[in-house]
């Protein structure tokens, strides 16, 4: 029977032991490296967090919206109050023609309307008012972001072209695009819902010259309005 044969590894060099140690030392040294680059880049994220103000062009953008939405929330609730007015008016009167009842329908429909255009336009401005705090927070979780990137490269040509998606670049949800666009038709349809109720109510309770010549005088404004909102629209 043979016996088994014993390989004896030949002992380390004084010169194996450095080359050894010395691998091992660069690989913590990089080690440490890495961890400290990831360190201060936190940190220069986190500073430029705390000083990053949003581009001209951009807040500029999010006060025109602010302004727009506060328009819009004052107007829609002014013309609320005139038709909870104009509705309590109308309830007592003991008429079952279908003029009156259209009178209802519509009053109680442009209450409804305006209140909820009031609504709409609350939630557009607290959108516009957490851009900067979307901003400051995408800069520190998200280094590719345009914010993090925006101090030293600026903003892409293409992304000027589109104010939303500028807007939704610094952290402005999507869904911002539909609720403004629908804002302009939320608000002409209570301007219109309450132009009507009120022509109705003329009509329906005042002399016939003075109705035809109110007329006249309101249709100007309903069309002046409607162009007024829709030409300005992107």
């Amino acid at each position: 029977m043979s016996r088994p044969r014993i390989f004896l590894r030949p002992p380390l060099t004084d010169k194996d032991l450095v080359e050894s140690s010395g691998h091992a030392g660069n690989d913590a040294a990089s080690s440490i490296d890495m961890n400290l680059d990831d360190t201060v880049d936190d940190r220069e994220r986190l500073r430029h967090s705390q000083e990053f103000h949003l581009p001209p062009i951009v807040k500029s953008r999010v006060d025109a919206d602010i302004q727009q939405a506060h328009a819009f929330a004052i107007t829609t609730a002014l013309f609320a109050a005139v038709l909870i007015s104009l509705a309590q008016l109308v309830e007592p009167v003991d008429q079952r023609t279908p003029a009156w009842r259209a009178l209802r329908f519509f009053t109680y429909s442009s209450v409804v309307i305006n209140l909820s255009g009031t609504t709409l336009a609350l939630v557009l401005i607290k959108m516009c008012s957490e851009v900067q705090f979307k901003a400051h927070s995408m800069i520190i979780f998200d280094p590719s972001s345009l914010p993090a990137r925006v101090a030293k490269e600026g903003i892409p040509r293409e992304v000027l072209q589109n104010r939303y998606e500028l807007l939704e670049k610094f952290g402005m949800p999507r869904g911002y695009r539909t609720l403004d666009a629908g804002a302009s038709f939320w608000v002409l349809s209570g301007n219109l819902f309450t132009f009507v109720s009120v022509l109705m109510w003329i009509w329906l309770a005042g002399d016939t010259v003075i109705s035809s010549v109110t007329t006249i005088v309101i249709l100007f404004p309903i069309f002046g309005v409607a162009y007024a909102i829709f030409s300005t629209k992107d």
